[in-house]
């Protein structure tokens, strides 16, 4: 009897624990559900042409972990409206043909800026910018100052340098130095114009702090080839140096970039450090990657609201693997983001991008674009019926483009039988220079210069907005996955799996 009293005490105080806990989480969750207001943007472009300029603007606006990311048509007067529902004040990205400025916007706001093509499409400094709203102080400056960042940080050493001098840590050592001499030259320009306002301070700061950081993440992934290197080396030092950004109102762009680069570190670490070799072994039985081994690493960092989204973007990379795969993740991965992440940061995980199911011949038809760029696109596409289509999107300035370019023609050997096609389209680029490229490398494959309003197109269905950029288009016509990994030999039988899965 006194066994069966102890078994039911037992059993109550379980069973109150994990209602507790459900109750906690319910609260969490229900915690997060603010009331959205409105936010109004107006944008007003002088001396805009549509017959000459892009007629389209995208814009990002900056939430805790996934951006949203919208594209909205410039009427013939320059004009651009847009109103969008928002719980707390935030940072808008807008990308206007490879020209990026910021806003910062708050709830029940409404935000009129006028603007000036020249300045616009030429990334000089917006010298009379007209902006009203609640935040117009800071907006002024951010548009007023912004190329004075830009320009700072662009004398930095990037992460593509081939210096064979500068190893692991002399490279770190050279770019927190670079890093330290752009604060300072910001805080006497701040001083000097006496900028007393504290966001433009802060977004600032964060430009020049969060690039390093990124830079610093990136230099590791594109110089791998060190496998003792681990999350306790000295290099990873930085992370104190470029610092956190927990106590900020505002959540930058530039400050997501940094920590899913960071995360991206740690992934590859995860993978291929000797450190590890063993746990990943016995990790990989259950999974083709060693996510809790890669979570312990990120659970040395910090706690916080950094530490969380990092963890965010590390099951992100297992839900694009889990796509790749067709494996469906185990159970145990998502109660640990339970465990170590915010449940908003679940919901915008697991948000799926709608995608459009309409064949891309269909969608150019549609698009706003004159019949001769529609024409000339729809050419592209009129013998692909029932293939796979491989398209790339590359510049003569993106080094990473010029680097996996020269694989293509031992990719596409690769690929006889399988009923695949490969578009490649030059974007920003003069077309002397485009042609001269590939010709030069006798490159294989459907070539093409897009327009700005062509690439608006690809802007808006394939997501481009860096490059180079690799996507697929399924056998049917419609738009598959965006392929996140390199041109190079290694990765040649995972792009033929590719190719053959989207084959319908």
């Amino acid at each position: 009897m006194r066994k069966i009293f102890y078994f039911l005490l037992t059993l109550t105080f379980l069973t109150s624990c994990n209602e507790k806990k459900t109750n906690d989480y319910a609260k969490s969750v229900k915690s997060t559900q603010v009331t959205s207001s409105p936010t109004k943007i107006i944008l007003s472009i002088k001396g805009y042409n549509p017959s000459e300029h892009k007629k389209y603007i995208d814009i990002q606006i900056i939430t805790s972990l996934k951006p949203i990311k919208e594209q909205l048509k410039i009427s013939d007067d320059g004009t651009v409206n847009y109103v969008f529902l928002n719980q707390n004040k935030k940072e808008i990205i807008f990308d206007y043909d490879s020209r990026t400025f910021s806003l910062i916007v708050s709830p029940n706001e409404e935000v009129l800026v006028d603007l000036n093509i020249k300045e616009l499409l030429n990334w000089s400094k917006f010298k009379n910018p007209k902006i009203s709203g609640t935040n117009k102080t800071t907006n002024n400056l951010i548009l007023a100052n912004a190329s004075f960042i830009d320009s700072l940080i662009k004398q930095s050493t990037n992460a593509f340098v081939k210096d064979s001098t500068l190893n692991n840590i002399r490279y770190k050592n050279k770019r927190l130095s670079e890093m330290t001499n752009q604060l300072k030259v910001f805080n006497k320009y701040v001083s000097d114009k006496k900028i007393k306002d504290k966001i433009f301070i802060d977004w600032g700061k964060s430009q020049i702090k969060y690039k390093t950081g990124y830079d610093l993440s990136l230099y590791l992934s594109m110089n791998k080839s060190n496998r003792d290197l681990d999350d306790e080396n000295e290099y990873f030092s930085f992370i104190n140096d470029v610092g956190f950004n927990s106590s900020n109102e505002i959540i930058f762009k530039v400050y997501l970039d940094y920590l899913e680069s960071l995360t991206g570190s740690y992934n590859l670490i995860g993978n291929w450090c000797n450190k590890y070799k063993l746990k990943r072994e016995n990790l990989k039985k259950l999974w083709p990657t060693p996510y809790f081994l890669k979570l312990e690493i990120l659970k040395k960092l910090p706690q916080g609201k950094d530490r969380e989204i990092m963890m965010a973007y590390l099951f992100k990379n297992e839900i694009r693997l889990s796509k790749y795969t067709g494996k469906e993740i185990p159970k145990t991965y998502f109660d640990s983001l339970n465990l170590y992440t915010k449940p908003d940061y679940i919901s915008q995980l697991l948000k799926k991008q709608e995608v459009e199911s309409k064949p891309i011949e269909d969608l150019i038809k549609e698009y706003d674009l004159n019949e001769k760029e529609k024409n000339e696109l729809l050419d592209l596409y009129k013998d692909t019926k029932g293939k796979v289509i491989y398209h790339d999107f590359w510049a003569t300035w993106c080094a990473p483009c010029m680097k996996e370019l020269p694989n293509y023609n031992k990719l596409i050997a690769t690929t006889k039988g399988k009923n695949v096609d490969f578009v490649f389209y030059g974007v920003h680029m003069k077309k002397e220079e485009w042609k001269k490229t590939i010709n030069n490398l006798d490159l294989n494959g459907k070539h093409y210069l897009l327009t700005k309003n062509q690439l608006a197109f690809f802007e808006k269905y394939f997501g481009v907005s860096s490059f180079p950029h690799h996507q697929i288009i399924k056998s049917d016509g419609t738009i598959g996955e965006k392929v996140t990994f390199g041109t190079y030999p290694n990765n040649f039988d995972v792009i033929n799996e590719l190719i053959k899965k989207h084959q319908i």
